[in-house]
């Protein structure tokens, strides 16, 4: 069961092409709170939890191994998910197509999303919560 996500206001968040070139685009973004992330961090942990169950299993290590090493990377992504990108449209700079974004989750550094017309990579840049526009 996941929880709700939370409705975000859209904010203004630029495409940028390699070159340069940008165009204005809605971005709708959840910024996430140290108590959020560390929370979401350890319910990921939770994963743990399937160790005594996974180990009768043969081959039995390589399953406990597996189930370990999958709980800590999704415990350490959550901990550094900062932002969430909920949705993205816009227009692409290089072709002019008009679309929603599918690359969605976790805002990297920078975030990059790739036109689904021309397949180039462009880059989301978008203002965090509280800055002065």
């Amino acid at each position: 069961m996941s929880t709700p996500e939370p409705r975000a206001p859209e904010v203004p968040a630029r495409l940028v092409f390699a070159s340069g070139e940008w165009t204005e685009g809605r971005a709708q973004i959840v910024e996430r709170s140290p108590a959020w992330r560390r929370s979401s961090a350890l319910m990921q942990l939770s994963l743990w939890l399937l160790i005594p169950i996974v180990f009768f299993i043969p081959p039995h290590i390589p399953w406990v191994l597996l189930v370990l090493m999958l709980g800590a990377y999704r415990a350490f992504n959550r901990f550094r998910e900062h932002r969430t990108l909920l949705a993205l449209h816009g227009v692409c700079p290089k072709c002019g197509t008009e679309q929603n974004f599918p690359e969605l989750g976790r805002m990297k550094r920078p975030h990059v999303v790739r036109c689904r017309n021309c397949q180039w990579d462009l880059r989301v840049e978008a203002p965090l919560a509280g800055a002065a526009s």
